[in-house]
């Protein structure tokens, strides 16, 4: 039997206990950082990866206003749970909340690493959506859009090809003001708030724009997340223009 192995997180936000308790436990609060959630009358949550790719979930340990963890719909326990996502949520004496995040489930198999490092880098990233919502939104509620697309391109040439398709110099450093001029969707003027290996981060005046194009590897998923708070905005146009706009990147 392979060893299961863990990725564990460590996350200091300015917010309450209680805002940052909502953010992990209900699916406004993860819609506004991750990507759209939905409930239906049983409790079953199901997650919205763009493209038609959904994952459906339940609640697998509940401590009110301090720890949930989360696992498929035929799971009975978080100790049996083929993937187990826990959140615990800690307040601070100086103020602010630190949460504490535990994805479980890897496999200690031969692609185990790879598996693992491209979670990590994609977990970094939704952690910190949620800290400039806190920062920026905090509050407001969210319109989010999700397009997929899948590549057998390696990650610096999905790296270009995001980088020409938005306008976007591949020299421009994080704090730069920058201009996102898709071919489809609407322009977007922003700051530069996240540059890594293979993910581009712009913050608009009313949202957040996610670019994650690792490329190769065991998941060749690339992914644009939107993010758009108290804004009159359509979320099926919006996601059906993004979707639209990355097929022809990527094709």
């Amino acid at each position: 039997m392979s060893e299961r192995r863990r990725l564990e997180k460590r996350i200091e936000l300015d917010a309450s206990p209680e805002e940052v308790w909502e953010a992990v436990s209900t699916t406004a609060g993860l819609s506004v950082w991750f990507v759209p959630h939905q409930a239906d009358e049983s409790g079953e949550v199901s997650a919205d990866f763009g493209d038609g790719n959904t994952q459906a979930g339940k609640v697998l340990a509940w401590e009110e206003g301090r720890r949930v963890v989360y696992g498929g719909p035929d799971d009975e326990s978080e100790q049996t749970a083929a993937v187990a996502l826990e959140f615990l949520v800690e307040g601070r004496d100086r103020g602010g909340t630190v949460l504490r995040f535990v994805h479980s489930g890897f496999a200690g198999d031969e692609d185990w690493a790879d598996e693992y490092g491209q979670h990590s880098r994609g977990w970094d990233l939704f952690f910190r959506n949620l800290v400039a919502y806190f920062e920026h939104f905090a509050g407001l509620p969210v319109t989010g859009a999700v397009a997929t697309a899948f590549t057998e391109l390696g990650g610096d040439e999905v790296s270009d090809r995001l980088h020409r398709a938005l306008g976007v110099a591949t020299s421009a450093a994080p704090g730069e003001r920058v201009r996102l001029s898709p071919a489809g969707p609407a322009p977007v003027d922003g700051v530069l708030d996240v540059r890594e290996p293979g993910v581009l981060g712009v913050r608009s005046a009313d949202g957040l724009y996610r670019f994650l194009g690792l490329g190769g590897g065991t998941h060749r998923m690339v992914n644009v997340t939107i993010y758009r708070y108290g804004a009159d905005v359509d979320g099926a146009s919006l996601t059906g223009s993004w979707q639209t706009w990355l097929d022809g990147v990527m094709r």
